[in-house]
Formats: structure tokens, sequence, C-alpha cells
């Protein structure tokens, strides 16, 4: 993957949750993704569909999501800087679906250098 890609709050979201639910290699069902993020399968068909679209994540027909290579990367990445910043938001503001919205929201306003600095200095 040569350019960094810009993603939204939500895409950020399942980004690092699909990241989390397949560390043990294996796919991840709509319904596990469905019941770990708090919403609905068509929503969740709907946001795998686009970030199929954007080449972050293959899914068998009615099966198992994975992600791609380039997925995984940018999963990682969001994943790790997600825990930097979680460590200073519940310090200042507890934790919570409040912080965890706002922290997907300041990686998604973040320009792509800043997440790369961020995730290339992991002696945090």
């Amino acid at each position: 993957m040569t350019n960094f890609m810009k993603f939204t709050l939500s895409q950020i979201k399942y980004l690092i949750c699909l990241y989390r639910l397949s560390a043990n290699g294996c796919g991840v069902k709509n319904i596990e993704l469905a019941n770990a993020l708090g919403l609905s399968k068509p929503s969740v068909h709907y946001m795998l569909k686009s970030l199929t679209d954007l080449g972050m994540v293959e899914q068998e027909a009615f099966g198992l999501a994975h992600l791609t290579d380039d997925g995984c990367v940018m999963a990682q990445k969001y994943a790790f800087c997600y825990v930097v910043i979680e460590r200073k938001i519940t310090e200042l503001c507890g934790n919570g679906a409040a912080s965890e919205n706002a922290i997907c929201g300041m990686l998604a306003d973040m320009p792509p250098e800043t997440i790369n600095n961020l995730y290339d200095s992991r002696s945090i």
C-alpha cells in the first residue's frame, strides 16, 4: 500500500473491531461484528461492502469477512493509535462509548502522516 487512505469514524471503528475479532486468524461473521459494535446486520453488511470496495476487506458470499493485507496494515495502525489516545482520554474523561467516539473521530480527522508517525514511534 503506497498511499494512506482517509477513513471515516465509522470505517475506523469497523477496521479496529475486525482486527480485534480476527486476531486468531479466522474470519468474522457479520453477526459477530454486529454484536460487537451494537449494530444491525444490515448496517454491518453495508459497511463491509464499502470496505470491500476500498480493498480493505474480502468477504465470502454469505460467509466470513477477512481483512486484506492492506486492511490489516491499516487496522493495525489505527488499533495502535487508538490505544495511545485511549490512555489519555480515559485519564481525562473516563471510559465508555463517548470516549470511543471521540477517539475514532480524532483518528478520522488526523492527517495520514500523523497516524504513520504515531504508529512508527511505537515506543510510547
